[in-house]
């Protein structure tokens, strides 16, 4: 109130000058008030305490842009293997006994590289990591009829190969962090007769080495190492596969060493190496072509004992694929620093769904490949999240599926025998793999990794289902 509008209020009530005194204590504090300046008021008004902001809905989650990107799409092979390759063609020279020397041999070169690359004394290249596993069982004395221990989460090549020996394979449970069940082995080394075991490092799930071979040795077994997915992962500082008399890895597309098709089969023993070298295509002298040669007694033993099976390795493979031995190392940072982005972003938008099985620290993994798994989903919820990965762009494959050539029960339509293995199907139910291209940008990672928990969070509800055209 304004002080002249205070005295039009006196005037108009007909106050005596000795009334005003009274009338103004009365109200003394409009004329306090009006004399105040302007600005004491706004100070007053701005410092009354503001209401407390309104509550809010949760969120609406965005759906991430579909991911365009090719996951098929292997690794290039350097130019320096072009090169190589195309050098080889021009020669001629494809066979890898057509060398003129050793020295000159690419797949020669190859094994002594890949040799020292994984620690072991030998390498004998060959055309696949299933033929790596045949030699290497056929060398530790696997014959027909007999019981090889596996695995019963693996893939279809390693019964498969078992079989091709016309030996029965014997299926082992798996754990949650997908590595074979000690406590399972444990009971198949002791009732199931078998003398081998082929433990496969299925995605470079590594399990308590030092248990394994405890078990081979209190049951009498032999052991092979499976490293089709283990080329540049270490177990206590060092390349996988040591533990066992040999040990098989693979060089296929799929993996961190591209060369289409290929595979070394290593040992440290000197009589394993002689029987390698002529197992899997060697005749006549024609170890004198292999760098690193076991003692000439024993590969003329071989020569005359062993049969050929023409598993060789050829030269035009192992010239694109030796650059990918020498830089393996470098690439393996950049493969487990991609793959923490991915887990990074699973983990913060949908860990409670989202579980991505972890290594001990043991290991050292090599991060080619996403494996994962749902947890807490029905089947109606799994094949709503699959749908919707699917349609954002990412082609993540389901482990339990009819066609799936790493799930046991599928393996029964061949004639492999069967296994009850509840708990290796109670892994799979709602499992995923997804491979991991190197060809990707930095950007991309993430990018997919959106994809994927989204699906998940629209499986349980938690953000709207996308409504496909």
């Amino acid at each position: 109130m304004q002080l002249h509008r205070i005295i039009i209020l006196i005037i108009a009530c007909g106050l005596a000058p000795s009334e005003c005194f009274s009338f103004r204590r009365a109200i003394g504090p409009l004329f306090s008030l009006a004399e105040r300046p302007a600005q004491s008021l706004f100070k007053k008004i701005a410092t009354q305490p503001a209401p407390p902001p309104q509550e809010e809905g949760p969120q609406k989650m965005v759906a991430p842009a579909k991911f365009e990107r090719d996951f098929t799409k292997p690794m290039a092979i350097p130019e320096e293997g072009i090169q190589a390759a195309v050098e080889v063609m021009r020669e001629g020279r494809l066979f890898r006994y057509c060398a003129t020397s050793a020295e000159t041999s690419q797949v020669a070169n190859a094994e002594k590289e890949f040799a020292e690359m994984v620690d072991q004394k030998y390498a004998v290249g060959v055309n696949s990591c299933s033929s790596a596993i045949l030699l290497g069982m056929m060398t530790v004395g696997v014959k027909a009829g007999d019981k090889v221990i596996t695995n019963g989460f693996t893939f279809t090549a390693l019964p498969s190969t078992i079989m091709r020996l016309n030996a029965e394979p014997v299926l082992v449970e798996t754990k949650p962090d997908w590595t074979m069940d000690l406590d399972d082995l444990e009971e198949k080394a002791a009732t199931s007769g078998a003398k081998v075991l082929v433990l496969s490092h299925m995605r470079g799930k590594v399990c308590d080495m030092e248990r394994v071979v405890e078990i081979c040795e209190k049951h009498g077994i032999r052991l092979v190492e499976d490293c089709a997915h283990g080329c540049g992962v270490k177990y206590d500082g060092r390349q996988l596969g040591y533990h066992g008399e040999v040990a098989a890895y693979s060089t296929q597309s799929d993996k961190v060493i591209n060369s289409g098709e290929g595979g070394f089969v290593t040992t440290n023993s000197d009589e394993i190496a002689a029987k390698l070298i002529y197992l899997s295509g060697a005749y006549e002298k024609r170890y004198n072509k292999h760098l690193v040669q076991p003692p000439k007694e024993l590969c003329e033993k071989a020569l005359s004992e062993m049969p050929n099976l023409s598993m060789r390795m050829n030269e035009v493979t192992a010239a694109m694929m030796r650059p990918l031995i020498k830089n393996l190392p470098e690439r393996i940072g950049d493969y487990n620093r991609r793959y923490k982005m991915v887990v990074d972003v699973l983990e913060a938008e949908a860990g409670d769904v989202i579980v991505v099985p972890q290594q001990g620290p043991r290991v050292g993994a090599v991060g080619d490949h996403l494996n994962f798994y749902l947890d807490g989903v029905t089947d109606e919820q799994n094949a709503l999240f699959k749908e919707t990965m699917h349609g954002l762009g990412v082609p993540a494959s389901p482990f339990m599926s009819p066609i799936n050539a790493r799930w046991h029960v599928n393996w029964r339509k061949f004639g492999a025998p069967e296994f009850d293995l509840p708990k290796t199907d109670a892994v799979l139910r709602f499992a995923y793999d997804l491979k991991m291209p190197p060809y990707f940008d930095d950007e991309d990672f993430p990018a997919f990794a959106e994809c994927i928990a989204y699906a998940a969070n629209v499986a349980v509800g938690r953000a709207e289902a996308i409504q496909w055209e």
